[in-house]
């Protein structure tokens, strides 16, 4: 039985999108400290952001309610998995961690993360270390050239 060769390029096109869309998959936080939607009880000294593989880190904010906060981020040029930013400053309250990230196939993607820093929190609420760094994964459309 001979393939017509619509039906060919139809099913390579179809696996070129599915092999693109899953390489965005892949580019991610994988974790963080303080951990997406934590409570702890004391200001961190320091934002860790681990991502499932190495990236060039473009963004970071740090917000806190109507206001952005100080931190020691730096744009490197150098693609790396975790990143450690000093976070000078920090006060009890609620946060969101905005991030924009290049992977390795030259796509930007962005997204955010909260947390809340409440030195009343009873303890077992105050696990500010863990791997609930998806806060829903938003690919950044405006770089998205294919």
């Amino acid at each position: 039985m001979k393939i017509p060769a619509t039906v060919k390029l139809l099913l390579c096109a179809s696996l070129t999108v599915l092999l693109q869309l899953s390489a965005y998959a892949h580019t991610g936080l994988k974790e963080s400290t303080p951990a997406a939607a934590a409570t702890v009880k004391m200001s961190p000294e320091h934002l860790l952001l681990v991502f499932t593989e190495p990236v060039k880190l473009l963004k970071l904010e740090l917000m806190g309610v109507g206001h952005e906060m100080p931190t020691g981020f730096e744009a490197n040029s150098e693609a790396m998995v975790s990143y450690r930013i000093e976070t000078p400053g920090m006060h009890p309250g609620e946060f969101t961690v905005n991030w924009a990230v290049i992977g390795a196939d030259g796509h930007a993607v962005s997204n955010y993360f909260s947390f809340t820093v409440d030195p009343n929190a009873p303890e077992a609420a105050a696990a500010g270390h863990g791997h609930g760094a998806a806060a829903g994964h938003g690919h950044d459309a405006a770089a998205d050239h294919h």
